[in-house]
């Protein structure tokens, strides 16, 4: 669906779907409220604080409102952006959606309103994950670096208390510490 063969580097090529989302919703009168998450969100966030991340493939969402559910989900569907809903245990989906940790890119849409998490929320996706690619990125980039290192790790005892299965020993949290202290921030 939203895997696209062209990767995303920049900021601007992010925001052109999102541009093209906002020109495609105004002409159907479509209204909504959308969180940017994964590697696209820490694109945008990590150039907004001058650092480089990784090229991303995909775009993934998720949506807080609308005025009309599926004529905005084939609009996305139409610009290859994917729509994640609750496939992670923790953070919650709600977390990603709750508008005290979001902030909302300062852009001239019309018709959306488009957000992204706080760094520590971002970080967290990719320290409760399982995935390769997510250890690489807690290792290789700055993002631990740029999260205020109290509130994340505040953020990891909470979540920390909501996992199915705590002794999952190839959740990414495991390396954790070892990762905060090679970075010099523990």
């Amino acid at each position: 669906m939203g895997y696209s063969s062209k990767e995303m580097g920049t900021r601007d090529a992010i925001l052109d779907k999102f541009y093209t989302l906002d020109y495609l919703c105004c002409k159907q009168g479509i209204v909504a409220e959308i969180v940017v998450l994964g590697g696209a969100a820490l694109l945008l966030l990590m150039e907004q604080m001058g650092e480089q991340f990784r090229p991303t493939r995909d775009i993934d969402v998720n949506l807080i409102s609308t005025n009309n559910m599926q004529a905005l989900l084939r609009q996305l569907e139409k610009i290859n952006v994917d729509v994640v809903g609750g496939i992670m245990e923790v953070p919650p989906s709600e977390d990603l959606r709750n508008k005290e940790s979001l902030f909302e890119l300062d852009l001239d849409f019309s018709a959306i309103r488009v957000y992204v998490p706080t760094i520590e929320l971002l970080a967290c996706c990719k320290i409760f994950s399982t995935r390769e690619k997510d250890l690489i990125d807690l290792k290789e980039t700055p993002i631990l670096e740029k999260c205020d290192t109290e509130k994340l790790l505040e953020m990891v005892a909470e979540y920390r208390e909501y996992l199915l299965n705590p002794s999952n020993r190839d959740l990414n949290l495991y390396e954790l510490d070892n990762i905060l202290k090679e970075k010099g921030i523990l």
